[in-house]
């Protein structure tokens, strides 16, 4: 009925019911699936629109009225229209009538007439467009279900399906959605956004509309466009419809996506709704058992998922050992609950790889972004007439426009393809940071294309930020200069007609001019790093391999010790990502010196490079200890506290947090309280610039602050409070913020569906520390350098993916002193 989903208006429906035989006049569509006569309403009215079908069917016979049975309101999201209409009609006719029924040309063989044991039996073979029409037929006979066969379906006159009701999120129905819940838990891991489901909602509506549940053939064809073939989506709706209704609704289709996303974590509570599938899947008859056979298929897909032998005899023992170990006889059923406790147990293995889709539902929201600008191209009316309604063209029909117009999409594309040459380009850098460009190659003039001109055109960026002028290479080379002890044989400067010898030790300068130079650099770096990270999410999602670096405090010995043992090439050629925790400045002499490295690096690799915020980072702290101080004392009072507003003013726009590979939760101090951040999405939240964090946002704070209980710091006290607030008790030892104790670490990670907790906020004394805290090594602390001994020694954690795309191991290394 609707080719485009800007074309989908209200829809009436006439239900034809003939009570001394107890039968019902039900269209048969083109592909094969039977639901009630249906058209566009008609001048904005449902009762014209209804008498019409009544006409067209029976002519002058269509005495008896139209009697309104169920209206439908749906909501459309990204409509001209807030939401449609589908209103259910129903006409009771006499025997003879029926006999009369008026058959127009090109349907005759689309009318067909069920009674209610015909009727069932259609549905329970899914030939129905949507299993409501079983409903409406019980409706109109009087006899509404029982509340056991009807509690699978919506029931009632008015059936409204809007935003609430379908769309699962941290901001829909006013928190009446628990975020713990197991079907939010399962789109979180499968990493679907709110967008996701308004933008996968849409297409469903296109494809079921007017009715609201997905059937078995429309079903298939969405299989099939996502990658299955059609031989198995037979079993693939049976473990679907979980209710067994003979149709999917919105949620249910989702959360069955959701389930097979190549992504979704084989752990916890999706690790159970994707054991059900499965066992769905095999479980053909429905009857919550997989008899011996059944139970065989699943365990060689298992072991042909772990690319192990499918013979009978390994499959045979492989069953029956599970069996055993589960206390069961051979040959015997596998109960549902039995089978959860074999997967849960590690009794059968293999079931991770199971019931996982060829394709992301990502590059299928994609491809139905490209069909919509084709379809908006081609503009063509969508017009159906009376009767063709639903089963006229049918999701067939629009499935295969779909699919041509993605097709000529692509041939298009093809044809259009320019021919390639080999252009040659040439950058070399300095091999030693600070690595400035020795050399910058153009394109050969006979091979440019409009790929190439745009890379000529951009590479003044790489002058800017690698040239040997440029703010941020000169930044580095000075303070590597800084570093460096200059012996006076060797560095000899021209005076008149001598010269001088110049020497320093390292870690200073030889004149007072050089540090004033970089005063004044310090401040075009710290002007240019601003708007760089304040548009920057509070909250920044990385991926690995990522470096972490944990407080530094104007430590610049230790960060150059870093570096030469993690990227000896330079932050611009470092083989990961670098993440710092925060506290750059305070307690060591060097934070003028250490905050030009990092924003130097920050503008060189925007990107690469992150910086987050940590409790020093803020004003008040800064004059109660040491960096005000520094700043003043370096440059001045004016140009000083000029320098020192300039790199607070980064900092107030300073991201909060890191999530990497969407698992593992980096941040300074600690995780916040759940009524302070029930989500972690809530941090992207917290305004920017964030001056004054303490007044501006509890979120901020406590992330700034709060700390892990240590075990040899629990009294009774304090373990009475933790058990009062969720696990959180008052930070007594820093007088603000919260400690936080295991409880509250697992509810944090299930909450969000992370494996870890990376974070720094404390000094160890001796010089470095490597700790993993909290028992089930879910907390991973970062620990400063000693600053008062300048031990040049540091603890960093490395993160590298393994071959299904999770952050799988870390590792930790020291240097010497």
């Amino acid at each position: 009925m609707f080719k485009h989903y800007k074309d989908i208006c209200d829809v009436v429906s006439l239900l034809v019911h003939c009570p001394s035989e107890k039968s019902y006049l039900l269209t048969k569509e083109t592909n094969g699936e039977f639901w009630i006569p249906s058209s566009k309403a008609e001048k904005n009215c449902w009762k014209l629109t209804a008498h019409k079908i009544n006409f067209e069917l029976f002519g002058m016979d269509a005495g008896p009225l139209c009697v309104p049975l169920r209206v439908y309101k749906i909501w459309l999201p990204n409509h001209s229209l807030p939401c449609v209409y589908h209103a259910v009609y129903k006409v009771s006719i006499k025997s003879e009538v029926k006999k009369r029924t008026k058959i127009k040309s090109g349907i005759r063989n689309r009318l067909q007439w069920f009674n209610t044991v015909e009727l069932e039996r259609q549905r329970a073979h899914c030939t129905l467009r949507s299993p409501e029409v079983a409903v409406f037929a019980l409706m109109a006979a009087e006899n509404p279900p029982k509340d056991q066969d009807n509690s699978d379906m919506e029931s009632g006159a008015l059936i409204e399906i809007c935003e609430e009701n379908v769309i699962i999120g941290a901001d829909v129905a006013g928190g009446a959605v628990a975020l713990a819940s197991p079907n939010y838990q399962l789109l979180q891991a499968a990493n679907y956004t709110r967008e996701d489901q308004v933008r996968m909602f849409r297409e469903f509506v296109l494809m079921v509309y007017p009715a609201i549940y997905m059937s078995l053939h429309v079903f298939t064809q969405f299989m099939i466009d996502l990658g299955w073939q059609r031989s198995q989506c037979t079993s693939l709706f049976r473990a679907a419809d979980v209710t067994g209704r003979g149709g999917l609704s919105f949620l249910e289709l989702m959360l069955w996506t959701a389930a097979l996303e190549p992504t979704t974590q084989h752990s916890g509570i999706p690790a159970e709704i994707r054991c059900r599938y499965i066992f769905r899947y095999f479980d053909s008859n429905r009857d919550l058992k997989l008899e011996y056979v059944e139970f065989k298929e699943l365990v060689a897909a298992a072991r042909a998922a772990r690319q192990l032998p499918v013979d009978a005899l390994s499959v045979a023992r492989d069953a029956d050992v599970c069996l055993r170990q589960l206390g069961m006889q051979p040959n015997s059923q596998l109960p549902l609950a039995e089978f959860l406790r074999g997967v849960g147990e590690l009794r059968l293995r293999g079931t991770s790889s199971l019931l996982r889709a060829p394709r992301s539902i990502t590059s299928y929201l994609i491809d139905l972004q490209e069909r919509d600008r084709e379809l908006n191209q081609l503009n063509a009316p969508s017009t159906s007439k009376l009767l063709q309604g639903v089963g006229g063209g049918g999701v067939g029909s629009r499935a295969d426009a779909s699919r041509m117009s993605a097709g000529a999409s692509a041939g298009r594309r093809a044809a259009a393809r320019p021919d390639y040459s080999v252009a040659l380009h040439t950058v070399r850098l300095r091999r030693r940071p600070p690595n400035e460009m020795l050399q910058l190659t153009t394109f050969d003039e006979d091979a440019v294309s409009p790929s190439t001109a745009r890379l000529i055109t951009g590479a003044a960026n790489s002058l800017d930020v690698l040239g040997s002028s440029s703010s941020p290479v000169e930044a580095l080379a000075a303070v590597h200069y800084f570093a460096t002890c200059i012996d006076k044989s060797s560095n000899r400067r021209d005076s008149g007609s001598s010269s001088v010898a110049l020497g320093k030790p390292a870690w200073s300068w030889c004149a007072a001019a050089e540090e004033a130079a970089l005063g004044a650099l310090l401040w075009r770096l710290a002007e240019a790093v601003r708007p760089l990270c304040a548009a920057e999410p509070r909250l920044l999602r990385l991926s690995s391999p990522l470096y972490v670096i944990g407080d530094l405090h104007g430590n610049l010995p230790a960060l150059l010790a870093i570096e030469a043992a993690l990227w000896p090439s330079g932050t611009a050629l470092a083989p990961a990502r670098l993440l710092f925790l925060g506290d750059y400045v305070d307690r060591g002499p060097h934070g003028s010196e250490l905050m030009a490295y990092l924003l130097a690096a920050k503008l060189q690799r925007p990107h690469a490079v992150s910086l987050i915020r940590g409790n020093h980072e803020t004003r008040d702290i800064q004059k109660m200890f040491t960096f005000y101080n520094e700043c003043v004392a370096k440059y001045g009072d004016v140009e000083g506290g000029k320098i020192w507003n300039a790199i607070n003013n980064v900092f107030d726009a300073l991201p909060l947090a890191a999530v990497v590979d969407d698992k593992v939760f980096c941040c300074h101090g600690g995780i916040p309280p759940p009524w302070v951040c029930p989500l972690i999405t809530a941090i992207d939240k917290v305004p920017v610039p964030l001056p004054r964090p303490a007044e501006q946002s509890s979120i901020a704070w406590e992330l700034l602050w709060n700390d892990p209980v240590k075990p040899n710091k629990m009294t009774a006290t304090l373990a009475l409070e933790l058990a009062a607030n969720e696990g959180f008790a008052a930070n007594a030892k820093r007088g603000t913020g919260h400690v936080f104790d295991q409880n509250a670490l697992d509810r944090f990670l299930l909450a969000n569906q992370l494996s870890h907790v990376v974070r720094a906020h404390e000094m160890h004394q001796n010089g470095f520390m490597a700790r993993i805290l909290m028992y089930q090594n879910q907390l991973i602390e970062c620990l400063i350098v000693s600053v008062t001994t300048m031990v040049l020694g540091n603890m960093y954690t490395m993160f590298s993916r393994n071959v299904c795309g999770v952050a799988s191991y870390l590792r930790y290394q020291r240097w010497g002193s």
